[in-house]
Parts: C-alpha cells; sequence; structure tokens
C-alpha cells in the first residue's frame, strides 16, 4: 500500500502534524507515504485576492520538520515532498526554490487560473468551455515549465469545483488538448496520478476514468496512487477501490519516487 500525495499541518490547509500522518498510514499497513507540502507561490501573483495573503510555506521550518518525523518512520517509507502549484510568473522562484532541498519527489499542480484558486470559484464566472480550455492550456504549459518534477498532480482539478450541470471534461470539445496533454506526459517521462480526493458524486478519482484509459491507450504507464490527505482519516483513502479501477484499464504497477528515482511497485487487490 502507498500513497504519494498528503499535506500536514505546515501547509496552510493542512489539519496535523507529519508524525501523525506517518502513524496512521504505518498503522494501516502502508510501506510507502509522501507528505507533498503546498508550495503555492503562484498565489504571490494573485494581486489583492485572498489567495495573496494564504500563509505560504517555510521551506527550512518544512525541511528541520520532516527530519525529525523521518526518524520515526520504523517501517514506513516516509518520502519528502513538494506540490509545486504552477504559475507562469512563479517560475523563477520555483527555479530558485526546488533545487535548494532534497526531495524525494515533486508534484506539478495547476490550481490557478484567471489570478485566482478554483478551491474559491471566482474563475467559474466565466462559461463551463472557456474555464475548462483555459485550465487545459494552463496544464500544457505546466508540462514545460523549465524546473523539474514527477508527477503531474490531480489532474481535471477545475470540476472539483465547478458549478455547472455537465461537470466531467470529458466531452468531445475537449478531447484534443487532453490528448495533447497526455502524449506530453508520456514524451517527458512524468507520472500522472490516480488522486481521490475528488468528493463529487460518482467520480472515484482524478483524472476521471475516460482519461486514465486513454492515457493507456497512448502507451502510458506511469501511474501513482494519491489521497491529497489533509487530515488522518484520508490517507490511503478509496485504496482498493483504485487499485481495482486502473488494473481494469491494464495498468500492473504504480510508480513512486526516492530521491527524484522512480521505482514500481505491484498493484495489489485490498479489500
Amino acid at each position: 500500500m502507498i500513497d504519494s500525495h498528503s499535506h500536514s499541518i505546515l501547509s496552510h490547509d493542512g489539519k496535523v502534524s507529519i508524525e501523525v500522518l506517518r502513524d496512521k498510514a504505518a498503522s494501516m499497513g502502508a510501506e510507502y507515504l509522501a507528505i507533498t507540502e503546498h508550495l503555492d507561490r503562484d498565489y504571490l501573483y494573485c494581486g489583492l485576492s485572498r489567495e495573496r495573503f494564504i500563509r505560504q510555506l517555510n521551506l527550512e521550518k518544512y525541511f528541520r520538520g520532516f527530519a525529525e518525523a523521518k526518524k520515526g518512520e520504523n517501517g514506513i517509507y516516509l518520502a519528502y515532498g513538494i506540490e509545486a502549484s504552477y504559475a507562469r510568473k512563479a517560475v523563477n522562484r520555483y527555479l530558485n526554490e526546488l533545487s535548494g532541498y532534497p526531495f524525494d519527489v515533486i508534484i506539478n499542480s495547476v490550481h490557478t487560473i484567471y489570478n485566482g484558486d478554483l478551491y474559491l470559484g471566482k474563475a467559474y464566472r466565466h462559461s463551463r468551455e472557456e474555464v475548462y480550455n483555459t485550465y487545459l492550456d494552463t496544464v500544457l504549459e505546466s508540462l514545460r515549465a523549465p524546473y523539474d518534477y514527477d508527477i503531474v498532480g490531480h489532474m481535471g482539478y477545475v470540476i472539483r469545483y465547478a458549478p455547472y450541470e455537465q461537470k466531467t471534461i470529458c466531452t468531445p470539445e475537449f478531447s484534443e488538448k487532453i490528448d495533447e496533454i497526455l502524449k506530453e506526459i508520456i514524451a517527458r517521462g512524468k507520472t500522472i496520478e490516480c488522486n481521490t480526493n475528488i468528493r463529487l458524486h460518482g467520480y472515484t478519482f482524478l483524472p476521471e476514468l475516460p482519461i486514465l484509459k486513454r492515457y493507456k491507450e497512448l502507451g502510458g504507464e506511469r501511474i501513482t496512487f494519491s489521497s491529497d490527505a489533509h487530515v488522518p482519516e484520508r490517507i490511503c483513502d478509496k485504496y482498493a477501490e483504485a487499485c481495482r479501477l486502473v488494473k481494469s484499464l491494464g495498468f500492473t504497477h504504480w510508480t513512486i519516487y526516492k530521491q527524484r528515482k522512480p521505482y514500481t511497485v505491484p498493484i495489489e487487490d485490498f479489500e
């Protein structure tokens, strides 16, 4: 059992310590847990909106805190990770900061478009077609960022908070851009995550199942499991269901990262 994406209280929206997350994962029998605190330097370019004033991650404090938690990993590999939220204006910050710490894994995510996090809802003043196209264009741009990363985070994040009657992004008008993104992920040797923090009725994870199916059809092999947990109760959430669904698509192994190197783990059946 593995989990490649979680957040402690060091992230602005985390609730508990790294130690609590670590111990919860270990108690469930997990052998790998990545702590991937939010590095939301994109927020610094959101003007005078709420995002601009949200607490930023102190990288040095995180480094020290993780080192202490690592001492007590006791049978579980605790991975030192980060989730860098892309914005074009934040690229130079990431170039300077990401190279300064010995991360095991770096997640590249898109949270903000129109100078705001989709979580806060302002972007949805625009039409579904405009918002989804802008989101996909930003994801594609993020894949070509000049800094290094390993995992593409929660592709399809835009649907999580969408107010539209038709929430799915898997409709014909977006298929060409989705294909372009998936081909870019494959060409760059990156890993796509199966992120179970979706909170929408009828959905198990992001990306949506048709996107993962298409990723496999195009030759994609690297996939990982991510609960995106911010509380201990969500560590490895929906793990058994995710294993079953991705195996049905033909995937046989999860990809995890240690010291920025990929390793494969068999996708087993869990009850």
